[in-house]
C-alpha cells in the first residue's frame, strides 16, 4: 500500500484501502490543512481526525454508486423474466427460458443491437433504464441502508469534531487573554512601585 505519512502528520495514519490513492488521500489532507490551519498538537490531532472521517465519509458515497452497479445486471435480469415471458411466472421459468434471460442480460453490456432490442422491449410496458436503475436500488436497499446508517454517523462524528476545534480556539483565546491581562496588570503593579517616592532617611 503506498504510504503518505511523510507528506502529512506524523501523527496520521493514512486510513487507506489497496485500491485508494495516496496522493488523494494528500491532497485532502492538504486542503483541510489550509482551511483549519492547526496550531499546536492539540489541533493537529484534531485535523488527523477530521482527514480520515472526510475521507471514510467519500469512500462509502462511493460504495453506494458500486453496489447499486454491480447489481445491474440482477436488476435487468428481473426485468426480463417480467417481460419477456409475461404469461408466466419468472420464478417458474424453464431452463431454456432462464438462459435466454442470462444471455440477453449479459449481452446488454457488449452488444449494442441487443440493448437496443431489450429497451424497445421495456418500452412496450414503459419501462427503460431508469426502471432498471430503479429495481438495482430496490435489490441493494438493505445494503444501501447500512452504509446510509453509517453515513449518518460519520457525520455526526464530522459535526462533534468540528465543534471540539471551535471550543477548544475559544477556550484558548479566553486563557491567553486571561494570562496576557494578569501579565498587563502585573505590570502596571511593577511600574507603580517603581514610581512610588523613595523613604527619606531619618
Amino acid at each position: 500500500m503506498p504510504r503518505a505519512t511523510q507528506k502529512v502528520s506524523p501523527h496520521a495514519s493514512p486510513p487507506l484501502l489497496v485500491t485508494e490513492s495516496a496522493d488523494e488521500f494528500v491532497s485532502l489532507y492538504e486542503r483541510l490543512e489550509q482551511e483549519i490551519k492547526p496550531k499546536g498538537i492539540v489541533e493537529q490531532i484534531y485535523l488527523d481526525d477530521l482527514a480520515a472521517i472526510v475521507w471514510e465519509i467519500q469512500r462509502l458515497r462511493r460504495c453506494k454508486t458500486a453496489i447499486i452497479n454491480n447489481a445491474f445486471r440482477a436488476a435487468l435480469k428481473e426485468l426480463l423474466r417480467q417481460t419477456l415471458f409475461d404469461q408466466v411466472d419468472p420464478e417458474n421459468l424453464a431452463d431454456d427460458e432462464t438462459e435466454q434471460v442470462e444471455e440477453f442480460a449479459n449481452r446488454w453490456f457488449t452488444n449494442k443491437q441487443i440493448r437496443k432490442d431489450l429497451l424497445k422491449l421495456l418500452g412496450r410496458y414503459h419501462l427503460d433504464e431508469s426502471a432498471i436503475e430503479a429495481e438495482a436500488i430496490r435489490l441493494t436497499s438493505s445494503d444501501l441502508e447500512v452504509i446510509d446508517r453509517m453515513l449518518t454517523f460519520l457525520r455526526a462524528r464530522l459535526d462533534r469534531t468540528l465543534r471540539c476545534v471551535a471550543d477548544y480556539r475559544d477556550g484558548l483565546a479566553k486563557r491567553l487573554r486571561q494570562s496576557s491581562d494578569r501579565i498587563l496588570e502585573d505590570n502596571n503593579d511593577a511600574v507603580r512601585i517603581e514610581h512610588l517616592p523613595a523613604k527619606k532617611s531619618a
